[in-house]
């Protein structure tokens, strides 16, 4: 779907969920070489910077509740295509973060790329807000009750950092080459914006390693936790096991058919039977609760 907006000194189109009419018309209309397309396209195309013969070509990834992919907290790139007097924006998905952006902060293309990138960064900060906010919820459960739904949504959360942490250090890269690019940056208001979508990703990256450390250590605490309890769970079958062969042992022997002790006398071989058992059952359950194995 085609967007455009006719601004001060540039045009601006939108492509949202692009269809084939959609790069047909890229193609056509626009001159968009169709490796650039073939790129577009490729949900796992990196951050990167072309530089092509009529225009450039810069591809940013930005994060996005993706219910497609394994993971649900996903990162999916951003194409922004850079002419003489328009910028095309291509997304596979809708980008909500560009409706965000006001029309006094599209005054030159420059400074727009400069406000995608610090409005990505923004929601790269948002978004990992609500991932701890997950990671606080699952940690509360899984004090009360060690439960396999919470273990796995530490996991997607974790993948998800991963995911986060290649995007926006992919992000600053491109923010690097595009301020050695002669002329990008060459008003006060660029540098301005460059700083601080400069800072908005270096906090997000302090962000995301400061949470995955945080994540890292819950899932090593917890992963102590069920190794200590498998242990005690094992301790504690194994004894029972222990005690409920001592029974066993002397009902067998009593019913071998050899001569035993008081066999004559039904009753004193039966008392004697039982207050051995009981002995040696008292005996073994005494030691386990004195080593507090069961």
């Amino acid at each position: 779907m085609f967007v455009s907006e006719k601004l001060k000194t540039f045009s601006w189109i939108n492509v949202g969920n692009p269809d084939h009419e959609d790069f047909e018309k890229l193609q056509t209309q626009y001159k968009i070489d169709e490796d650039t397309i073939s790129d577009i396209l490729d949900p796992d195309e990196q951050p990167r910077l072309e530089i092509e013969d009529d225009y450039k070509v810069i591809i940013v990834r930005f994060p996005i509740i993706n219910r497609e992919t394994d993971t649900l907290w996903h990162t999916e790139p951003l194409s922004i295509i850079l002419s003489s007097n328009r910028v095309i924006t291509v997304c596979r998905k809708r980008c909500d973060l560009l409706d965000k952006i006001k029309k006094s902060e599209k005054t030159s293309r420059e400074e727009f790329i400069l406000n995608i990138l610090y409005y990505i960064a923004e929601s790269y900060l948002r978004m990992l807000k609500e991932l701890n906010k997950r990671v606080i919820a699952s940690k509360r459960v899984l004090l009360e009750r060690i439960r396999k739904k919470e273990l796995l949504d530490l996991l997607e959360v974790e993948n998800s950092y991963t995911l986060y942490m290649a995007g926006i250090r992919g992000n600053v890269a491109v923010l690097d080459k595009l301020e050695k690019v002669r002329g990008f940056v060459k008003t006060d208001e660029a540098q301005e914006l460059a700083e601080d979508a400069r800072i908005e990703l270096a906090q997000a990256t302090e962000v995301v390693a400061s949470y995955s450390k945080m994540l890292k250590s819950i899932k090593e605490t917890f992963e102590s936790v069920i190794n200590m309890d498998s242990n005690t769970n094992i301790n504690r079958l194994t004894i029972w096991n222990i005690l409920l062969v001592i029974p066993t042992v002397i009902v067998g022997y009593y019913g071998m058919n050899v001569q035993l002790p008081f066999a004559e006398h039904d009753d004193i071989a039966l008392a004697i039977f039982m207050f051995i058992m009981v002995l040696l059952l008292g005996f073994a359950i005494f030691s386990a609760i004195r080593r507090r194995i069961v």
